[in-house]
């Protein structure tokens, strides 16, 4: 790659507020590849503030705002209409006049935007013939707006290099969207040089909705940071963990029943959570009506980086995650990562990350208590030996396919295309290895 290469980053709020915190996993190897990483969160309201540190070579840009909802949203249809690219004009948007709203609002919030980003770029200072790599975190608006900020760049000189995007969840699986639509997609597909979903399973999907752009999508999993000291995985009591921020998709309410039910088994069961969240109350209502308030243990809110420290010191028998749609949760590498079994529904991406009767067990997505039940005994019954199979199995796994010390610099070097070091780490441009 040429010297003097800048990376776009395109984030809703990282690093401001909360939230994407994989990518605080991720900021270190971009900035260690590129001169210059430009940070731009697009999704940010007037009250949120830094809360991240980033590397001295990464500057941030906020520009746009939250997504309009309700009357504010109506607002941005008319203009939207006005501005939507001819290829938008067709398929399910010229059928369906609710489809061609919502196409209207993308459009418009990402032309918004980038016209707030337009007014940043003059002290970005970015020469004429100086390179650019623009990395969508999200296949959805913030895509949109790679491929109108690389226009802009082009029309100043800058030369865009390539134009990626990863995809996750809610911006890639359409069939669990209200109208089984998400604005763009053809649009997008056909301009991006490639498209990246976190999970196999989310590239399936994407490429059987949209074979025509089958050569673009490719997995490229997220990774976690080695924890170090792994966890010591006891039986006796046989403690779940489950971690997640509560709500409905979650299904973290139903954790108390399937406890009773591990206990009415003769299993000294016990449960931890981590996190908090719209459900607390209800979740608490649950372990009441189940009586396991003795074994039951709603630890609340704990800081992202003292996750680990804590599931390691609770020395669990068995994560838990109960979710009705996931992509591929990063809370599974970290538990991975620190050798303990996984239980969970086998939605999206994660039995790239639970492989059935190795390192766990997976769920159907419907799954009745009593499988839940059944599965978690059979953990709690493996003799001693195999139980400890299941949690190396689990750390290897995660060396496998989720070790970010592996993952990032290959993205850095394959997918955008930053020159690799002779220790394998990518290297800034013009920068001595």
């Amino acid at each position: 790659m040429p010297s003097a290469t800048s990376l776009f980053l395109l984030t809703s709020f990282y690093p401001l507020s909360t939230g994407e915190e994989f990518i605080e996993n991720e900021i270190g190897h971009l900035a260690h590849a590129f001169d210059r990483v430009i940070v731009v969160a697009t999704q940010t309201r007037p009250t949120d503030v830094m809360t991240r540190e980033v590397p001295s070579n990464v500057e941030v840009v906020v520009a746009g705002g939250a997504l309009p909802s309700g009357l504010a949203a109506l607002k941005e249809v008319l203009p939207g209409l006005s501005q939507l690219p001819r290829e938008a004009l067709s398929g399910d948007a010229a059928r369906n006049p609710r489809i061609l709203a919502l196409d209207a609002m993308f459009e418009n919030h990402a032309r918004r935007t980038a016209d707030a980003l337009a007014a940043e770029l003059p002290r970005l200072r970015l020469a004429p013939g100086s390179h650019a790599v623009i990395y969508s975190f999200w296949f959805h608006v913030q895509a949109r707006l790679a491929m109108l900020l690389a226009a802009d760049l082009r029309s100043r000189g800058v030369v865009v290099d390539r134009i990626v995007s990863r995809a996750h969840r809610y911006d890639l699986y359409e069939g669990e969207t209200k109208y089984g639509h998400i604005p763009e997609r053809k649009l997008l597909l056909g301009a991006l040089d490639g498209v990246y979903p976190v999970s196999e399973q989310g590239s399936r999907e994407l490429r059987r909705r949209w074979p025509a752009f089958a050569d673009k999508i490719h997995t490229r999993h997220l990774g976690t940071v080695d924890p170090g000291e792994q966890a010591i995985c006891a039986r006796s009591p046989f403690h779940l963990v489950s971690c997640s921020h509560l709500v409905p998709v979650k299904r973290v309410d139903r954790l108390p029943a399937i406890l009773a039910g591990l206990r009415s088994r003769g299993i000294d069961a016990v449960w931890t959570h981590l996190g908090d969240g719209p459900q607390m109350d209800a979740v608490r209502e649950a372990v009441e009506r189940a009586g396991v308030g003795e074994w039951t243990d709603l630890r609340g809110h704990v800081p992202n980086n003292e996750v680990p420290d804590v599931e390691r010191a609770l020395n669990p028998s068995c994560f838990i995650n109960l979710s009705t749609s996931e992509g591929l949760p990063v809370s599974m590498m970290e538990v991975a990562a620190l050798g303990i079994p996984i239980l969970a529904t086998d939605v999206g991406g994660v039995a790239e990350i639970v492989h059935d009767g190795v390192n766990g067990k997976l769920l159907p997505a419907e799954f009745t208590g009593g499988q839940a039940v059944d599965a978690l005994a059979w953990l709690a019954g493996l003799d001693a030996d195999a139980f400890q199979a299941a949690c190396a199995a689990s750390r290897q796994v995660w060396e496998t396919g989720f070790d970010q010390a592996k993952v990032y610099p290959a993205f850095c070097a394959e997918v955008l295309g930053a020159e690799e070091s002779q220790d394998g780490v990518p290297a800034r441009s013009g920068e001595v290895s």
